[in-house]
């Protein structure tokens, strides 16, 4: 567990997403999970572990790759929009084995 608290909170969320302006755009469907239970779940039922290497598409601001970082050996998050880059950078950074990339899924030569 980070020595923060997890980007998963409504408070946190609420924080970031105003510290760096940003709005939603409804045509990428964007909506973020606040609930650090449910997200340990998800990567509990994934069975990542410290062998697993794990792509994320949309990684959003970063809440489950968040608990992905600190159960895999890598985490490789595929985000669409542009304006996310920095919140991924700053939320990101406590997390050396996550790399972030501009990308659309569907384009992506992702490694094989």
């Amino acid at each position: 567990m980070p020595e923060h608290e997890y980007i998963a909170t409504p408070s946190r969320t609420k924080e970031i997403l105003q510290r760096h302006g940003f709005r939603f755009k409804k045509r990428l469907g964007q909506n973020f999970l606040t609930n650090p239970k449910v997200l340990q779940r998800i990567v509990a039922a994934g069975g990542t572990s410290a062998a697993d290497d794990v792509i994320e598409i949309g990684p959003g601001i970063g809440a489950l790759t968040e608990f992905l970082a600190e159960s895999a050996h890598q985490v490789l998050a595929l985000e669409i929009d542009p304006r996310l880059l920095p919140v991924l950078a700053e939320t990101m950074a406590p997390y050396p084995n996550v790399s972030v990339v501009e990308a659309d899924v569907l384009k992506a030569d992702l490694p094989g």
